[in-house]
């Protein structure tokens, strides 16, 4: 309680002190509403790099927001690029690859079950057909 009143006191000598300074004219007070002159300049700059703060952050967030719109477009034309590359399959590309490669590749581009029992050739004229019937 002792430490309460001490804290209470200096706050009491410092507010005495403090419009002392203004009434006596020491601290400049032009509109007379006891608050500092300084003080009320210090608040409408800090007022003002605030406004600015947000209006930077408004358009970082709209650049952000443009930004990204515009690498989901290049990540788009780079599958694009990539789907160009590889090209349409043909009967030669086809039986270069495995028959546990065809019957994964029309698996997973296609959703086709095929019988590993198949001959390599039949497999192959049916992953080309599902390939061309897709496109």
């Amino acid at each position: 309680m002792q430490t309460f009143l001490i804290i209470l006191g200096i706050v009491v000598v410092i507010a005495g002190i403090y419009f002392f300074l203004i009434k006596t004219g020491k601290i400049a007070d032009k509109d007379g509403d006891l608050i500092a002159d300084d003080i009320e300049d210090a608040i409408d700059d800090v007022k003002e790099v605030a406004d600015k703060v947000k209006k930077t952050v408004k358009t970082v967030k709209t650049r952000a927001k443009k930004v990204k719109a515009e690498i989901e477009d290049v990540v788009d034309e780079l599958q694009d690029v990539v789907q160009a590359i590889k090209g349409k399959p043909t009967k030669s590309k086809l039986n270069s690859l495995t028959k546990k490669e065809l019957i994964e590749a029309a698996k997973q581009d296609h959703g086709a079950d095929l019988d590993l029992s198949i001959k390599k050739s039949t497999l192959v004229n049916k992953v080309y057909s599902l390939y061309n019937n897709k496109k």
